[in-house]
């Protein structure tokens, strides 16, 4: 039996909850690499990409770490949840260089490719369809650095809290 209460559902005695689920798949990045940006080829090999998202409330998402200079392909879903309905919140989206350590001025290894902010979908079920520019800022210019391609699908799902 369902019986609804406000915003909470009881199923069979056990308490649910329904939270909107944001589905992020992140497929690929083009033109990673600046024309003006010379490696020796074995350092390139070593050359890792990952996508690393963040929400409004704080949280870090990323993908799996995958080769592929100038165009690496994840093809990886993240999944983010949230509480109430994301009207008019945005992602932020960077895809970062790793074992980068010849260049000068990083300690850690990465090296920022480029960044942008996309929108959380408004309706629910559609599948959208995106390819983004993605900056970078040099000096104090920003300059279109990449692009990067994902779909988005906002949803709903019930889930059981205890």
């Amino acid at each position: 039996m369902d019986f609804s209460r406000g915003k909470e559902k009881y199923v069979y005695n056990n308490k649910c909850r329904e939270v909107y689920v944001m589905k992020l798949l992140i497929e690929s990045a083009s033109n990673i690499i600046l024309l003006n940006e010379t490696f020796p080829d074995s350092f390139d090999r070593r050359l890792l990409y990952r996508v690393i998202v963040s929400d409004e409330s704080g949280r870090v998402f990323s993908t799996q770490r995958r080769k592929g200079k100038p165009t690496p392909k994840w093809n990886e879903e993240i999944e983010i949840h949230f509480n109430s309905y994301p009207i008019g919140q945005n992602l932020k989206l960077m895809i970062v260089c790793e074992n980068c350590y010849n260049d000068p001025g990083t300690s850690t290894g990465q090296i920022l490719k480029g960044r942008a902010t996309i929108p959380i979908p408004i309706n629910l079920g559609k599948v959208k369809v995106r390819k983004v520019d993605l900056v970078k800022l040099i000096g104090v210019e920003k300059k279109v650095n990449a692009t990067i391609s994902f779909k988005t699908l906002l949803t709903t799902r019930l889930i059981t809290s205890a």
